[in-house]
């Protein structure tokens, strides 16, 4: 069963697929579910997670690698 953050990032994602996949492809972005907006990217998880808590402090994130293997996450 997919978790409502998981579904959530998915939507945001498939929504802004070919925008972010041309800017962004092989980098890990974080998405702030409630707003729908790209909130960090980074070469790494880490990287990610530090640019979206500059944007978006307090809020929760899902994490996607843009490309065909997404390794799709998430963090409270």
């Amino acid at each position: 069963m997919e978790s409502l953050l998981v579904k959530l990032g998915e939507d945001v994602y498939s929504k802004n697929k070919d925008k972010w996949e041309k800017a962004y492809l092989g980098k890990i972005i974080a998405i702030e579910v409630e707003s729908k907006e790209l909130a960090g990217v980074g070469e790494n998880l880490d990287e990610a997670y530090e640019n979206a808590l500059k944007n978006c402090p307090n809020r929760h994130f899902y994490f996607r690698k843009i490309g065909p293997c997404s390794a799709p996450t998430y963090l409270f």
